[in-house]
């Protein structure tokens, strides 16, 4: 863990300081990156491969059962009693699924390049500056990590799942970039932390999308500015639903299995066919007619095809929106200027800023 992280860290249960403690400094033994963090009252996370780890319940159980080397190295006293749940999501029974499908989506398919990210950030890029302390809320493999830190900006990615186990294999060299494993609703920082936080593609599959604004809004410092990406509710992705709920009864494995199919059978009726046609007919006639994520996958590739299938249909828990929906996430009486904007026909651009003082809400 990095010296510049220690100062946004917060106890997730009592909102104390956290203090650091080096676990096993022996040489070679893999363990330089090991530690501990406490807080006075006596509330205790491990940091294990250089990423602190704030879980709880069948979570910290299941961490002990990944690292057994870790916990079998230090005191187990305390362990059990620090088990006890604090209003987190993890008492939501989907909350380890949603763990083991992200964790191996994101893991297996870390090299995902979509480079989208530029878009992404369009809203709020004259309000970017170097300096800035910026949270990815639900960072995945951390592919967006890097390109702010670039700028001069601190960044955090956070994430319940295994994935941010890749996302540090990918930034943990970053002097800027830190990795934190965490729930969304129960964040382990500091009130106020952050000047700017953004979330794509991840707050519709929380059981409470508006909790988890509220979590997120709780640690934007005054002024600071939010950035949320959320799924439309549209004719596709309501017919899709029964088979996602039939789906997620697969493991992970049988999932992607399903999602090759699918994305070949996409390939080979949609995909491929208007990639021909460009050839010989020109992008520019038929950018009017075809749909936009049809043009996106021809240009993209297969692999980015395929890993979407699985993340339409491994998520156990799915909330596409209605525009009223997406703008009541923003309904927050600390935040303004609410902008929810919709891009093409398949995502809600959320834009809010905390107030600096006092003043009503307008959401547009």
């Amino acid at each position: 863990m990095k010296a510049g992280l220690l100062s946004l860290l917060a106890c997730p249960r009592c909102g104390g300081e956290m203090a650091w403690t080096p676990v096993g400094a022996t040489p070679g033994a893999g363990w330089e990156r090991d530690g501990l963090l406490t807080c006075p009252g006596g509330h205790r996370f491990p940091v294990i491969d250089g990423i602190p780890r704030f879980l709880d319940g069948p979570l910290r159980r299941a961490l002990r059962g990944r690292y057994p080397r870790y916990f079998a190295g230090v005191n187990a006293s305390g362990w059990e009693g620090a088990q006890e749940t604090g209003g987190g999501s993890e008492t939501d029974p989907v909350l380890l699924e949603t763990v083991e499908r992200f964790g191996y989506e994101w893991t297996k398919y870390a090299s995902y390049n979509a480079e989208n990210f530029a878009r992404f950030l369009e809203p709020v890029r004259s309000e970017l500056r170097g300096g800035m302390v910026v949270l990815d809320a639900g960072c995945g493999a951390g592919r967006h990590l890097e390109a702010l830190a670039d700028t001069g900006m601190d960044v955090v990615g956070v994430d319940v799942s295994w994935a941010v186990e890749a996302a540090f294999r990918r930034v943990g060299d970053h002097p800027r970039v830190h990795v934190v494993q965490a729930d969304l609703c129960r964040l382990p920082f500091r009130r106020p932390a952050f000047d700017f936080v953004y979330s794509l593609g991840v707050l519709h599959h929380l059981p409470d999308p508006s909790r988890g604004v509220a979590a997120i809004v709780g640690h934007l410092r005054p002024g600071g500015v939010l950035l949320a990406w959320v799924y439309m509710r549209t004719t596709r992705k309501v017919i899709l639903e029964p088979v996602r709920r039939l789906v997620r009864r697969l493991p992970s494995r049988g999932i992607d299995g399903l999602s090759l199919v699918l994305a070949a059978l996409e390939y080979g009726f949609l995909i491929a066919p208007y990639a021909g046609l460009c050839r010989a007919r020109g992008e520019s006639v038929l950018r009017r007619v075809v749909p936009r994520r049809i043009q996106e996958y021809a240009r993209l590739g297969f692999r980015v095809s395929r890993t979407d299938w699985y993340d339409r249909l491994a998520a156990p828990v799915s909330r596409p929106m209605t525009m009223a929906q997406a703008r009541s996430l923003l309904a927050l009486p600390e935040l303004c200027d609410q902008v929810v904007t919709p891009i093409d026909d398949s995502w809600w651009q959320c834009y809010a800023r905390v107030r600096p003082s006092g003043g009503g809400t307008r959401v547009t």
